[in-house]
């Protein structure tokens, strides 16, 4: 257990440029998806959005997401006409190029062409990276060790004007695994010991994280980072963030369903 000097130390380590490296790391891979009726000068329409994780693990870049992201968009492309979806400024048809799904695992893969990945990671810092593994499947992680995610809060979203949007984004550079199952992990958060590094005041104080499902989850051994998962839900009342293990997930983007 460390003394109150090292305690100190560690803090003022992560509330430097350390941390703000470790923490806008997982945005270099990520990326928000949108998704609503097209916009309107007559009337405001209903926009939802999640998160992607940008990756490649050896057929070829593919976008990475939670299940029940492709889901609410199916649903409201049955409820309403000319709806979108969009990573940034490209904008397709996700289920058209959807490679696999699994509701169980809420965990769906998307393959992307070389145009839309160069597009995609051609419109700023956050966003321009497709990870690539040093091997796969990643180990599964273990309780106590710490991880990086990030994502689009959809609280941090903002109307820009009737067609323009602008997304506020939100990391942790060093959250501890809590728990740990076959599928699933989780990490608590102890609010009391969080460290600002960058942005602004209010990121800090965050409650709801709807719009990240779908955010990677990295961890760094040794020498190199390992994608070992994608944001999946927050538990307020338990002040929880629980995220979907990417094991089941082959090179190919298809997914090894659970046992039954």
């Amino acid at each position: 257990m460390l003394d109150d000097a090292e305690v100190a130390k560690a803090k003022a380590l992560a509330a430097g440029p350390f941390g703000e490296k470790m923490g806008k790391f997982p945005l270099l891979f990520a990326k928000a998806a949108f998704f609503g009726q097209r916009p309107s000068r007559e009337k405001r329409v209903e926009i939802n959005n999640g998160t992607v994780t940008l990756a490649d693990l050896g057929s070829g870049p593919i976008a990475i997401t939670c299940q029940h992201v492709i889901a609410s968009f199916r649903k409201k492309r049955e409820e309403a006409e000319r709806v979108i979806f969009q990573l940034g400024f490209v904008d397709f048809d996700p289920v058209e190029q959807l490679i696999d799904e699994n509701e169980r695992l809420d965990l769906a893969t998307i393959r992307l062409t070389e145009k839309q990945a160069k597009a995609v990671t051609s419109e700023g810092e956050i966003g321009s990276c497709i990870f690539k593994p040093k091997s796969w499947p990643p180990p599964l992680p273990d309780k106590g060790e710490f991880i990086a995610f990030g994502g689009f809060p959809g609280t941090l979203r903002s109307i820009l004007s009737f067609d323009e949007l602008e997304f506020g984004s939100w990391s942790s550079g060093a959250s501890e695994i809590s728990s740990v199952s076959d599928f699933q992990f989780a990490s608590v958060f102890n609010r009391e010991n969080w460290v600002q590094s960058f942005g602004t005041k209010h990121h800090m104080d965050l409650i709801a994280l709807g719009g990240m499902s779908g955010g990677p989850v990295l961890i760094k051994r040794m020498l190199y980072w390992d994608l070992v998962g994608i944001v999946s839900q927050y538990h307020e009342n338990y002040d929880t963030v629980f995220f979907g293990s990417l094991r089941s997930l082959r090179q190919d983007g298809t997914i090894e369903p659970p046992p039954v």
